[in-house]
């Protein structure tokens, strides 16, 4: 990716932080307990490993070549297919 790119990303996830940051501030009346910060810390940290995990799924899914045949595109014929062999 070009710098741009991380230029961008990091600017919508600054954003993005400072519109839950305005929006946590302006519900000052709100008292969140250790409970509720220990359920959003615990539920961010078990989303951000299901994403780890599904995304090196889809790595191991690709080397493999399990994804070869779900595009639609015939396979390149390299020696014969493995049904002839």
């Amino acid at each position: 990716m070009s710098k741009i790119s991380y230029l961008v990303a990091a600017a919508l996830v600054l954003a993005t932080m400072g519109v839950a940051w305005q929006g946590w501030r302006s519900m000052a009346d709100v008292v969140v307990g250790t409970a509720g910060i220990l359920a959003m810390v615990f539920g961010a940290l078990l989303t951000i490993g299901l994403a780890v995990g599904l995304v090196a799924l889809l790595f191991v899914s690709n080397r493999r070549g399990f994804d070869d045949q779900a595009g639609g595109r015939p396979q390149a014929k390299r020696g014969g297919s493995r049904a002839q062999r």
